[in-house]
């Protein structure tokens, strides 16, 4: 029986193949389409002859009571439904999708569009004519002021020819037919004229017409001049079509072509595409049902022991199942899925147990942990990992570290340090990263070992958060430095602003007027530059040596407000929306009036790249922590800037410090907040700064 499906399978996919074919108008099989349709109508008797002898066998097992006939017979219904109904449905679709987009092939929108656009291809071309005509006139008058001059009209006809981009030129003598000039580079044919032809150029005065010379298109005609020495003279040109207008003129006319002749075969298109999806569908069917039938009866019970067996081990119970009463395959299948479910219940313990070992173990440790298969796949990770990262990686869980760099911009970076610890394997140092979570710089110091595993090797990754450590000495090494240039360069700073303004005291009398104004300038500029100099070195002390803070309870609504004052007369638009209830903190009053200064300083600056500058300042609550942020328009934070802007002598602006920032940052964190740098999805730059309340709001009032 096997045999017999198999071969009426392949004679049911042969004939509708065949079928297929002959469908088409242009096959060589299309003469033989209705023989080929009354052997698929034979193969599709046999194949319901089949069905209806297993129909006939279920019918009579079930009168009979027969062990397994209830579920060979449910069995067997649902493989007819899942057969019959789709093939129903997919035939309905499938036949109102022929029948509308044969229609829609040709429907009036699309001959109206072709006629039209074969209308355009015809003003297109004439347009390229007149195009034509128009430079061959111009030739046209030159030789007639040439033949009164009496010069010759041959270099004239080469020098049009080249400079007009004609293919030919040619002048004749209608009376005798002879060709008295002519500027031919390309050896075309020469034209001929006709009494018919001639009689109209010299009524008309010219004559053009389209011509195909080796598939290239040319515009060409005549052109009459004046009778010269009783001699009747005309110009004969041709040009080239543009290549893309002739080209798209010509594929017009083909679809036009093509479509006229589908259009006389439309009905009969349908026709034999319905008849062949109707043989397709009902052949589908009756294969389908005769092996579905076929095996609802041959494998029923083994299926349903294996069938129970499955739905144990998925419940979780791994004890073996059903006995085996079969000595057949089947019988030896159901023999190894016990012997599996016995392995699996063993293996399952010792998992469990080793899992939990192996997380007790990395739960417990202060650095992040990560392991890698031999193909980069995730395998493990313990919480530490989590929370240096700043991110879950549960969702990446066995899946390839790769498949970081598809994700978001937060994945994408947690693969670039992936990548780059993983470039440490083979060395003998750690790397250390850089790494940013939430507009937060972080520096990570990880390293990759090698692991040997069941499977092959993999790589375990281990990393620590170093960024205090970093910062910490950072600020230590730049606070060193700071300290001692500030001490190295104050010190000569006043001698010499006391020695310009002595020289411009003493000799300011003594010069003539130009030379004094040159002094002035000159010891206002030492004087000036030394006040730069002085304001530099006190940056250096600041941030070297931060003065004692004076802390007392204020408002820092009331604070902005009062620094805001001194931006009145700024060249920007400030959008204020301060919380409408005070903001208590405990803060010294000159350190973070200097903040606020420096922040909306910045601001300013980064927003005058702006047509409008315009300054947002907001400030509200969030658990016990106040929140003020200002955003800007214009200039944002670059991407090295987002990473390095509370690094000393790090800027990018030209006449900065670098030590605004760093000075910020130690004085918000001397107050026990945080400050944060990000940029507007719009555009230009945003700081927020989160220092903790005083007292709750309400209950201060």
């Amino acid at each position: 029986m096997r045999r017999f499906l198999l071969v009426m399978a392949v004679f049911s996919v042969v004939t509708l193949y065949i079928l297929a074919l002959a469908t088409g108008n242009a096959s060589a099989l299309s003469a033989y389409f209705w023989w080929v349709f009354g052997f698929s109508s034979l193969l599709l008797l046999a194949l319901l002859g089949m069905v209806g002898k297993y129909v006939w066998q279920l019918v009579r097992s079930s009168r009979r009571h027969e062990f397994g006939s209830q579920i060979a017979r449910r069995l067997a219904i649902m493989f007819t439904l899942v057969a019959v109904l789709p093939g129903l449905f997919l035939f309905g679709v499938s036949a109102q999708f022929i029948s509308h987009s044969i229609d829609s092939w040709f429907g009036n929108d699309t001959a109206e569009a072709l006629n039209r656009s074969l209308s355009l291809s015809k003003s297109a071309l004439d347009l390229s004519l007149d195009n034509s005509l128009r430079s061959a006139t111009a030739i046209q008058v030159q030789l007639i002021a040439a033949a009164a001059l009496d010069s010759p009209p041959t270099p004239l006809l080469r020098e049009a020819g080249r400079e007009k981009q004609f293919t030919q030129l040619l002048l004749r003598d209608l009376h005798t037919g002879r060709t008295l000039a002519e500027y031919n580079p390309h050896a075309l044919p020469l034209p001929q004229l006709g009494r018919d032809s001639q009689a109209i150029l010299q009524r008309s005065g010219s004559l053009r017409d389209l011509e195909s010379i080796n598939n290239t298109l040319y515009a060409q005609g005549w052109l009459m001049l004046p009778e010269n020495a009783h001699r009747q003279q005309a110009l004969f040109f041709r040009q080239p079509i543009p290549a893309q207008v002739a080209k798209d003129a010509t594929l017009i006319e083909a679809a036009r072509a093509k479509y006229a002749e589908l259009s006389y075969a439309k009905q009969g298109l349908q026709t034999f595409f319905l008849v062949t999806l109707l043989m397709a569908t009902l052949l589908a069917i009756a294969l389908a049902l005769l092996v579905a039938l076929y095996f609802a009866r041959r494998f029923v019970e083994p299926i349903l022991a294996l069938a129970q067996s499955a739905r144990a081990v998925a419940q979780g119970d791994l004890r073996p199942q059903a006995p085996v009463y079969r000595n057949d395959e089947l019988g030896r299948l159901q023999t190894l899925f016990n012997h599996m479910t016995t392995q699996l219940r063993v293996a399952r313990a010792e998992q469990e147990a080793a899992r939990d070992y192996l997380e007790h173990i990395l739960n417990s440790l202060t650095t992040g942990v990560i392991t890698l298969d031999n193909h980069g796949i995730i395998k493990t990770h313990n919480h530490t990992a989590e929370n240096i990262l700043g991110q879950s990686l549960q969702p990446w869980q066995n899946q390839p570290w790769q498949a970081l760099q598809q994700g978001d911009v937060q994945a994408a970076m947690l693969a670039e340090v992936i990548e780059a610890i993983m470039a440490t394997q083979y060395q003998n140092r750690p790397a250390q990263i850089s790494y940013s979570h939430q507009d937060e710089a972080r520096i990570l110091l990880g390293k990759a070992t090698p692991l040997p595993t069941d499977s092959g090797d993999g790589t375990v990754l281990v990393f620590d958060d170093v960024t205090a450590l970093v910062r910490a000495q950072k600020e230590a090494a730049w606070g060193e430095v700071a300290q001692r240039l500030a001490h190295e360069i104050r010190n000569p700073l006043t001698p010499i602003q006391l020695s310009a303004e002595r020289l411009a005291w003493k000799l300011s009398d003594k010069l003539g007027e130009a030379d004094a104004a040159i002094l002035q300038r000159a010891t206002q500029t030492i004087i000036k530059q030394v006040a730069a100099m002085k304001d530099m070195v006190e940056a250096f002390r600041n941030y070297a040596r931060a003065p004692a803070l004076n802390f007392i309870s204020l408002d820092l609504n009331e604070l902005v407000r009062e620094v805001l004052v001194l931006y009145e007369g700024a060249n920007c638009t400030f959008s204020i929306n301060l919380s409408n209830m005070p903001l208590w903190i405990a803060a010294d009053s000159g350190a973070m009036r200097q903040v606020i200064h420096n922040i909306l300083k910045n601001a300013a600056e980064a927003a005058a790249s702006d047509a409008a500058p315009t300054i947002t300042l907001h400030s509200h609550t969030q658990q016990e922590q106040m929140v003020l942020t200002v955003s800007n328009n214009g200039k944002g934070f670059s991407k090295d800037m987002l990473l390095h802007a509370f690094d000393p002598y790090v800027t990018d602006k030209p006449s900065g410090t670098g030590l605004g920032l760093p000075v910020v940052k130690k004085i918000i964190e001397e107050h026990g907040g945080r400050i944060q740098l990000a940029n507007n999805e719009a555009g230009g730059a945003c700081v927020k700064i989160t220092l903790p309340l005083l007292v709750r709001n309400d209950a201060k009032q």
